[in-house]
């Protein structure tokens, strides 16, 4: 069987490094195959996590497995689900709203005119 082409991932967000850790853990790449193209962060500085204020620990259980097995650059003994805690312990999210008009004037969610029905139904065919 010919070699696999070395893997490129298109945007440094959850889903691209979780199949970066994946590749690594169960594909068995070796970390210089694989290419991350994002202006969100690089190797020796690390990678950003945009989007953070949704990833409690009450969801998102597939990340956090995955963080659990990964193991900290920087702090010996620490996973990087143990580094992700300790900084949303330090760093408490302050969002004051989800949409904000060209003015940075926050926009109800209720304007939009969804009902929880739509946002469900919306959310599942997003999820197919």
């Amino acid at each position: 069987m010919p070699p696999l082409p070395d893997p490129h991932l298109i945007g440094g967000g959850i889903n691209a490094l979780a199949a970066a850790a994946f590749m690594v853990c169960d594909g068995n790449f070796a970390r210089p195959q694989i290419t991350i193209f994002d202006a969100a962060g690089d190797p020796e500085h690390g990678y950003h996590l945009r989007g953070g204020r949704m990833l409690t620990t009450d969801n998102c259980e597939c990340t956090w497995d995955l963080f659990k097995t990964i193991l900290s650059l920087v702090n010996p003994g620490l996973s990087v689900f143990d580094e992700t805690v300790a900084v949303d312990a330090q760093y408490q999210p302050d969002s004051k709203a989800l949409l904000v008009d060209g003015c940075r004037a926050k926009v109800p969610v209720s304007s939009m005119g969804f009902s929880m029905k739509a946002r469900f139904e919306a959310m599942f065919k997003a999820l197919q």
